[in-house]
């Protein structure tokens, strides 16, 4: 190796070594190790979908087993309320800072998008180079608590800055209407139902409908269709078959644990006889509007299952009737459940 070759491989090795001395505070400070306790069944995002929302603002996945710091993030419900608390804990398990979040009960899809952005901002925060060595020495106010960072007092005495899941301290202006556009979700679904007033006996029918929903309203369109029922009125085994196809809708207000819907149904009846000289297969037009009861949770992820009851006024009386005679009257209410599987997409 000739002594030009020598100098430029020193000077390419030193200013490798360099460059990795000075990176490597910055890697350090964007590994931590999550702890993630969220309850079940409420609409949380699991572990994996938290952990995936914070790596896509960071470009990387900053949680790594074991890392120097810990972020805990814990939400619990209560009272119709749900808390969200993120603590940062050091390597020798010392508290370095504190946050809390609140929310609705029925928002915890929103609370915990605050919180990946609180998460976020940390990270990045301590990823620049002049703060990655010494994040609790930073002066922070005593009223606006930086996640992350403590103040002179004791850590007993940390304090804390409360949000709600549609603003946090540190968010930009802009924060507060991206996150109201990403709480709008998109999904669709299925299951059977069981109706009563349809038929002359309780009749199972099948739907499919598209949903979209806030935090606290929810829209639905069905698409209905009860299955084709055969009925003998008399004797000499002569009677009708009936079906009836419908499409619904119903605006919901979200409760914590339950929704309520007013419903407009609009759709047809039909019905042929049988055993008859002449059978006809005349059709009538169905006209209901009701109030609807709804519930359930999260089965898997972005799948839900949920079960509800329905009470409606037939605003449209219809009548079977078999050799000019009535068979079937239909009833002034009927009476619908099911459960549906509804899976978020958007």
């Amino acid at each position: 190796m000739s002594i030009g070759s020598w100098k430029r491989w020193v000077v390419v090795s030193t200013a490798v070594l360099l460059l990795s001395l000075v990176s490597v505070p910055a890697n350090s400070a964007l590994e931590v190790s999550l702890e993630y306790a969220v309850p079940s069944g409420i609409g949380c995002p699991s572990e994996a979908e938290f952990r995936a929302a914070v790596a896509e603002r960071l470009d990387t996945d900053p949680f790594v087993p074991g890392a120097a710091r810990t972020v805990a993030v814990e939400i619990s419900a209560k009272g119709g309320k749900l808390t969200g608390w993120l603590r940062w804990v050091d390597r020798e398990g010392a508290l370095e800072g504190q946050r809390r979040f609140e929310a609705q009960a029925a928002d915890c899809a929103g609370l915990a998008r605050n919180m990946v952005f609180a998460v976020t901002v940390q990270l990045q925060l301590l990823g620049r180079p002049e703060q990655a060595d010494t994040p609790a020495e930073a002066k922070v106010p005593e009223s606006d608590t930086q996640v992350g960072r403590t103040p002179p007092a004791p850590p007993t005495a940390t304090a804390t800055t409360t949000s709600t899941s549609t603003a946090t301290s540190s968010a930009p202006a802009s924060a507060p209407a991206a996150s109201a556009a990403e709480t709008f979700e998109v999904g669709a679904g299925l299951g059977p139902f069981v109706v009563s007033g349809w038929a002359p006996d309780v009749t199972a029918g099948g739907r499919v409908m598209v949903v979209g929903r806030l935090p606290r309203v929810l829209l639905q369109i069905a698409f209905e269709a009860s299955l084709p029922q055969r009925h003998e009125t008399s004797d000499d085994g002569s009677g009708f078959e009936s079906s009836v196809l419908a499409a619904s809708v119903a605006p919901c207000y979200r409760w914590p644990g339950i929704d309520t819907c007013p419903v407009f149904r609009a759709g047809q009846v039909r019905a042929q006889g049988f055993g008859v000289d002449q059978p006809q297969s005349p059709r009538a037009t169905l006209w209901e509007i009701g109030l609807r009861l709804g519930a359930g949770g999260a089965l898997w992820q972005r799948l839900e299952a949920k079960a509800h009851l329905e009470l409606s006024y037939t605003l449209s009386p219809w009548t079977v009737q078999l050799n000019q005679h009535p068979v079937f009257v239909a009833p002034s209410f009927v009476f619908l459940g099911g459960i549906d599987l509804i899976a978020f997409f958007l």
